[in-house]
C-alpha cells in the first residue's frame, strides 16, 4: 500500500482531493483506450454491501482509483488514524471534470445507464454547459441486462464503435461496479467512472441536496425524503451496520498495535 492510500473496511482508499483526482483522470482519459481504467467512489452502502458480495470486492480490488464519496468516510478515516482528505463524490466529480477539460482540448464521454431518454437529456444539458465535452454515445440497458451475454457484447460494441475518451457508467451499486470490472478488459475506453445517479444529475431528472446539506453530511436526508420507498431501508441497514464496521477496525487496529491505545 503506498503513502497515498489508505486500508478502511476491507477497502484500499486512495487519499486524493477532488483537483488530484480530475489531474490524474485527465492524464488517463489522453491516453490510447487499449486499456480501460476503472473508478470507483466508495459510500457506507458500499462499505456495508462489501462484506457478504464478493464480486464486489474483487471489482474494488481491481479498480484503478477509489475515491471516497461520503462524509461518514471521511470522518471515519480521521477517528481511525488513517485520515482521507476530503469528499470525492462522483456526482461533482464528473462535472468538475468536464470544467477542467481545456477549451482548445475536446472529451468524447459515453453515457451508459439511467431510464430510456435521461442521458439524451442529460447530452443536451452538457453540451450547452461543457462545448468542449462530446457526447458520442448513450445508451439505457434493459433490465437484467448483465446476465444477457447477447446484451453485454451489444453494449461493448457500442462503445468500442465509439471509442470514447471516458465512459459514464450510472447502473447503479454494485452493478455498475460489478460489470465494468467482468468486462473491463473489453471496455474500449480510456477511463470509466462509475458513478451511480450522476447522469440523472446532469439531466435534471434528480436533483442534487442543497449545497449546505451537502457540506453538513446530511445530504442522506435529502436523498431518503426524496425516494423513501427505495432509501428508507437501505439507510436503516447501512446506520445499523456502519457503526459496527468502524468499531470492529478500531478494535483490530489497536489489538495489533497496543501502543496506539
Amino acid at each position: 500500500m503506498s503513502d497515498c492510500q489508505r486500508e478502511l473496511f476491507g477497502i484500499r482508499i486512495d487519499a486524493l482531493e477532488m483537483d488530484q483526482a480530475i489531474f490524474r483522470l485527465l492524464e488517463w482519459a489522453r491516453e490510447p483506450a487499449d486499456r480501460c481504467r476503472y473508478v470507483v467512489t466508495p459510500n457506507v452502502d458500499h462499505t456495508v454491501l462489501l462484506r457478504d458480495n464478493e464480486l464486489l470486492q474483487s471489482a474494488y480490488d481491481e479498480a484503478d482509483l477509489v475515491l471516497a464519496d461520503g462524509h461518514p468516510i471521511v470522518w471515519a478515516s480521521r477517528l481511525l488514524g488513517q485520515p482521507v482528505p476530503e469528499r470525492v463524490p462522483g456526482s461533482d466529480l464528473v462535472p468538475r471534470l468536464f470544467s477542467a477539460v481545456e477549451p482548445n482540448r475536446e472529451l468524447r464521454v459515453f453515457l451508459l445507464g439511467a431510464a430510456p431518454g435521461v442521458a439524451r437529456r442529460a447530452a443536451r444539458n452538457m453540451a450547452e454547459t461543457w462545448p468542449q465535452v462530446k457526447t458520442v454515445g448513450v445508451y439505457s440497458p434493459p433490465p437484467g441486462f448483465e446476465n444477457s451475454e447477447d446484451e453485454c457484447e451489444l453494449i461493448l460494441g457500442r462503445i468500442a464503435l465509439c471509442r470514447p475518451d471516458v465512459l459514464i457508467v450510472g447502473l447503479g451499486a454494485p452493478k455498475q461496479e460489478c460489470w465494468v470490472y467482468r468486462h473491463r478488459t473489453q471496455i474500449r475506453a480510456s477511463v470509466a467512472l462509475c458513478v451511480g445517479a450522476t447522469i440523472d444529475f446532469l439531466a435534471g431528472e434528480k436533483c442534487r441536496a442543497p449545497l449546505w446539506m451537502q457540506r453538513a453530511g446530511v445530504e442522506w436526508l435529502h436523498r431518503m425524503c426524496s425516494e423513501p420507498r427505495r432509501m428508507v431501508k437501505r439507510y436503516a441497514r447501512d446506520a445499523w451496520v456502519f457503526p459496527q464496521l468502524v468499531m470492529q477496525q478500531w478494535m483490530d487496529d489497536h489489538s495489533q498495535n497496543p501502543s496506539r491505545q
